[in-house]
């Protein structure tokens, strides 16, 4: 990794029109950039890796790859993250500059561009990244070389992990139109969360009637032992206490559990030593709106349960969970069951 101060500043163009890469590289070049030109994606996408450049202008309709989605691989690689993208297309709806700024572009232009204006621009992107640095220089990974196949399955990965994202998402929002009632919204929502990351115990602590007093509901997963369980108790006090300030002891939580197939207690609790116990949790606070309505947490009788995929997962699922839950809450479908 390098650090680059002066120099001639360096634009990485992809168009597959070769009239438009003539006229994109001829202004640029007279502004004093050195211009790296690429004809589809897939090329700007190993351009950007070969080269790290301060900017990179995109065409949006392009072969084998979108400038969209190599935008998108490019913002998602941290080697490649802090190149600012300029989208220069034929497409100027409203909808077309929303999903360019989703897809990670400092700007957009279309094709009816006057010369100075796309300086202008190409300048403003750079030089907007370098305010976000802090003024500092920038830093320069080592040049990375990518096969085409290479490139593709970034694209492939990217957009599974943004399906199941948009899955995992869609599954916990569309409770609260499915399901009717504070206590069967929370445990449709714990239920979802037991489905999406492995855990033997799942809860959520809530703060209710002004928020002085706590109820935790609880939805065993797995078969567990009655030390777990309280054991997962006292985890959820001492982190009810860190996050919320409230002294909670395990007799305080009020605990609700939906154990349906009677899992609790169900392992013999005098197995090998530790076996029978938690051996990890989990908690993160729930928060909607600005405040925080309570805790979420997870349990586990096998040792780091929770690796970065999971806590990823719980990052992605915990704030839409919160919505959830505290539109039922203020939605008058508190009736209890």
């Amino acid at each position: 990794m390098s650090v680059t101060e002066g120099g001639a500043r360096t634009v990485v163009v992809a168009d597959d029109s070769p009239t438009l890469r003539r006229i994109v590289t001829g202004v640029l070049q007279a502004a004093g950039f050195e211009v790296l030109l690429a004809e589809d994606g897939v090329e700007a996408v190993q351009m950007v890796f070969r080269h790290q450049p301060d900017v990179i202008v995109l065409d949006v309709q392009m072969p084998r790859v979108s400038g969209y989605v190599a935008a998108r691989v490019l913002k998602d690689d941290w080697q490649t993250a802090d190149v600012p993208v300029l989208f220069l297309t034929s497409l100027g709806a409203a909808s077309d500059r929303y999903w360019g700024a989703r897809a990670g572009a400092e700007q957009f232009l279309t094709k009816d561009f006057e010369a100075p204006e796309l300086v202008d621009a190409v300048n403003g992107a750079i030089d907007e990244a370098a305010r976000a640095r802090g003024g500092r220089p920038a830093l320069k990974p080592d040049c990375v070389e990518l096969t085409d196949d290479d490139v593709l399955a970034r694209v492939c990965d990217l957009l599974d992990r943004k399906l199941f994202e948009a899955s995992v998402t869609q599954d916990v929002t569309t409770i609260a139109a499915d399901v009717h009632g504070y206590e069967e919204t929370v445990a449709a929502v714990l239920g979802a969360l037991s489905n999406i990351v492995d855990c033997d115990l799942v809860a959520m602590m809530l703060l209710e009637q002004g928020e002085q007093e706590l109820a935790t509901y609880i939805s065993v997963a797995r078969e567990v032992t009655e030390r777990q369980y309280r054991e997962f108790l006292d985890g959820i006090s001492e982190a009810v206490e860190q996050s919320t300030g409230l002294a909670s002891g395990p007799d305080q939580l009020n605990p609700r559990v939906a154990d349906p197939q009677g899992r609790l207690g169900a392992v013999d609790g005098d197995l090998v030593d530790g076996a029978a116990g938690m051996a990890t949790f989990l908690s993160m606070p729930l928060r909607a709106g600005g405040r925080v309505l309570g805790l979420l947490a997870l349990s586990s009788g096998q040792a780091n349960a929770f690796g970065e995929s999971a806590l990823s997962t719980l990052r992605l699922v915990a704030p839409p969970a919160a919505v959830v839950v505290d539109h039922a809450r203020l939605s008058g479908a508190g009736q209890r069951v």
